[in-house]
């Protein structure tokens, strides 16, 4: 689902506010009252923000509407109340912002008319953050500020720097006012270190590039073992389709910035399970292999679920995943040539241009239910 637009994006802060201070469901006349908005107003920004389809976009899920006789009574969901936990409260006046989101002043212009509108709108940040390894800097990269320790851990373990978590013994995200950047600093095993350093790869990373800061062509691996996974469990058209229609709406910071990636994981029922999102598709893949790696979230084994994204699969992608033993790897968009090629050496069913009417399966079709 796009984000809203930005009159309905501003009323959507204001009425999911409103109702997190209430446990009981609000009627719409008092909500029109509070938000002083005309009730066909409302009905609108609930169209965006609650349970139905509208057209090919699945509502967010984030608000529920019922009917009481003839009143009709509006409450937050789980999912709601989860959302607005996840804010932060602005001074004089603001609305709520969520983290890894910043308001500005921008000015909107439409092609049918000459006027130009000035309005707050919704932008993701994209910060440097800096991984320290017991005390020396080894890669910087631009990221959204949220569920860093996750990144650092998922970075960590698919770029191979440590082999499981227990090779952590701490980590700790610090604010460097200097840059206005954040250091994630990591402690490892002297073994661990010892071999990072002798590795000679300092990265400098942008969001979009998946091999800046290799030092040589041999420090790229071309080759990917096989993954390591028990019977195949096949994943069923009907699955994929359940994910792809609830992907969109729990991308809280996309819904209101469209500028973000999103990386989930879903069971093998279409369930996704959680999900990370970051201005950087690496980034999103590296935080969700985190938490994945934690107790947080169960099943995780590569044969209980699958990965889906919404950004194209790159050669990078297919290599983080090989690492993290993931059988099936699913995006929005297309793969390049170079990570069909990783995918079909590491045993991984790669699928591609996941969509409402379908779907490509360019590696390891042996992994989806027959039709």
């Amino acid at each position: 689902m796009e984000s809203l637009n930005y009159s309905q994006d501003k009323l959507s802060h204001a009425l999911m506010a409103e109702l997190a201070q209430h446990t009981e469901a609000l009627s719409l006349p008092r909500l029109c009252k509070r938000l002083r908005v005309r009730q066909s107003t409302l009905l609108r920004c609930i169209a965006y923000l609650g349970e139905e389809s509208i057209g090919q976009h699945k509502g967010a899920g984030w608000v529920h509407l019922q009917q009481d006789g003839e009143r009709s009574l509006l409450s937050l969901t789980k999912e709601g109340r989860r959302v607005c936990e996840a804010t932060t409260g602005k001074s004089d006046g603001e609305s709520a912002t969520l983290a890894g989101v910043v308001s500005r002043k921008v000015q909107r212009h439409a092609f049918s008319n000459h006027v130009a509108e000035d309005l707050m709108d919704q932008i993701a940040q994209e910060v440097p953050v800096a991984l320290v390894y017991n005390g020396i800097s080894h890669a910087v990269m631009l990221a959204t500020p949220l569920d860093l320790e996750d990144f650092a851990l998922g970075f960590s373990l698919s770029e191979a720097i440590v082999g499981d978590v227990s090779e952590i013994y701490d980590m700790e995200c610090q604010q460097n006012p200097e840059v206005q950047g954040i250091e994630v600093h990591v402690q490892i095993s002297a073994a661990r270190f010892a071999a990072l350093k002798g590795r000679r790869r300092h990265l400098a990373g942008n969001t979009g590039c998946g091999l800046c800061g290799k030092d040589s062509l041999q420090a790229l691996q071309m080759h990917l073992p096989a993954i390591k996974t028990g019977p195949v469990q096949q994943l069923s058209r009907a699955s994929l389709l359940r994910a792809l229609g609830s992907l969109s709406s729990l991308q809280a910071i996309n819904l209101h910035t469209g500028a973000v990636h999103a990386a989930a994981w879903v069971d093998m029922q279409g369930e996704i399970l959680v999900l990370r999102e970051d201005v950087g598709r690496h980034n999103a893949l590296d935080k969700l292999l985190g938490v994945l790696a934690t107790p947080k979230v169960k099943p995780k084994s590569s044969d209980e679920g699958f990965v889906l994204m919404s950004s194209r699969l790159s050669y990078e992608l297919v290599q983080k995943a090989a690492r993290a033993n993931i059988a099936i790897l699913a995006a929005l968009s297309a793969p390049t040539a170079l990570a069909i090629e990783l995918a079909e050496q590491a045993g991984i069913c790669l699928i591609g241009f996941v969509r409402q009417h379908g779907y490509v399966v360019y590696t390891h079709p042996e992994r989806m239910q027959a039709e």
